[in-house]
């Protein structure tokens, strides 16, 4: 191996998904306890996501949205890894909302404030952000609430791990399943150099070279 490719070696390695931003929902409510933070693989970040929602039940009680799915590639492929926090116990998985091939850079949630003496729903819906478009992917859950703010990656990052608050079934008192989330931003990779000499060849010598 000659120095030249040792040098791009080295630049690949140096090129790692760093980890180092976070956007969460803000605190309407505060039901539950965090689950575990999941993260796509390495060098993989989320290009869809799908909800859990449990749908309006007239005269019973509501939870709305009680998981989120994200998908880290095309959510077509069977082997693109899927992850999630805690998933809540009642609804079903919805349809998948794909970026693809963007990515998912950003999100806005609807939650209902406390109701009192009423039926707490807590978060209802998401609507994603795609960094390939201006339009947003508005999820399919409940309607209750109102939506908070946008929240967005930095340039250059998309969104590569959640984590979720959701409170546990209280048997036949009032459950609202999903309340908040946290999702974590990834700077992209910097695998593409230019391959040209003015950016890889040294400015000094180095006699050695490697084979």
């Amino acid at each position: 191996m000659n120095l030249r490719n040792f040098v791009l070696i080295l630049f690949g390695l140096a090129a790692t998904t760093n980890a180092d931003f976070n956007i969460t929902s803000p605190q309407i409510t505060n039901w539950g306890s965090w689950g575990r933070f999941q993260r796509c693989p390495f060098g993989r970040y989320a290009q869809a996501f799908q909800l859990k929602t449990e749908p309006h039940r007239i005269t019973g009680d509501d939870t709305a949205l009680n998981a989120i799915r994200l998908f880290c590639g095309d959510p077509n492929l069977p082997d693109t890894a899927v992850i999630s926090s805690t998933v809540g116990l009642f609804g079903s998985w919805g349809r998948v909302f794909s970026c693809f091939p963007g990515y998912l850079s950003g999100f806005q949630m609807r939650v209902e404030e406390p109701q009192g003496t009423g039926d707490d729903t807590a978060a209802n819906n998401i609507r994603g952000f795609c960094r390939n478009t201006p339009t947003y992917l508005e999820g399919d859950g409940l309607g209750f609430g109102s939506w908070g703010p946008q929240l967005n990656c930095t340039r250059n990052q998309a969104i590569c791990g959640i984590q979720t608050q959701v409170e546990p079934s209280r048997g036949s008192e009032d459950d609202t399943a999903l309340n908040n989330v946290l999702m974590e931003c990834c700077d992209f990779a910097q695998s593409q150099f230019t391959l040209n000499e003015e950016v890889l060849e040294p400015d000094f010598d180095l006699p050695l070279s490697f084979s």
